[in-house]
């Protein structure tokens, strides 16, 4: 079964720990001092004008790559930002299953109160997303659940 990259952190998160909340640790330095222009630039360079798609690069769970072993039609998976606070987890150019859904999971997103994270809300889970790298190409975030540290680098689709 395809799993979305969204899914995929999901069930690795699970796997690693409970999900419950997750510890912010420090800010990136490519990241603006918070006003609300900072926090509108941090939007733009997470979800583009209208959108924007970001595909995996790299995930470790306590640095252990969780990408190894998964099939190409998981790793196309993407994850869509909307300016208007939408976040969608979709289904890659192949599939794993012809039945999968474009859509795989859909939730909001929205920036802490520092702009140092990204928290995403799907359901009743929270994911907090430590903003380690945040620029036009590159997502690289982390985030402490339990003891366990999650790290991914996502970049821009094209």
């Amino acid at each position: 079964m395809k799993i979305s990259l969204t899914l995929a952190i999901s069930a690795l998160i699970l796997l690693s720990a409970t999900l419950l909340s997750c510890k912010v640790n420090n800010k990136s330095a490519e990241i603006p001092a918070d006003s609300a222009v900072s926090r509108k630039s941090i939007s733009r360079l997470l979800a583009g004008d209208v959108s924007k798609a970001w595909a995996i690069k790299s995930f470790h769970v306590d640095g252990e790559d969780q990408l190894k072993g998964l099939n190409p039609c998981e790793l196309d998976n993407t994850d869509h930002y909307f300016r208007n606070l939408v976040y969608e987890a979709r289904e890659g150019k192949s599939r794993c299953n012809d039945s999968d859904p474009d859509i795989r999971q859909r939730g909001k997103w929205s920036l802490n109160a520092d702009s140092t994270a990204v928290e995403v809300k799907m359901g009743t889970s929270l994911f907090t997303l430590e903003i380690i790298n945040l620029n036009e190409n590159e997502f690289h975030y982390r985030s402490v659940n339990n003891g366990k540290t999650t790290e991914a680098v996502l970049v821009a689709v094209k």
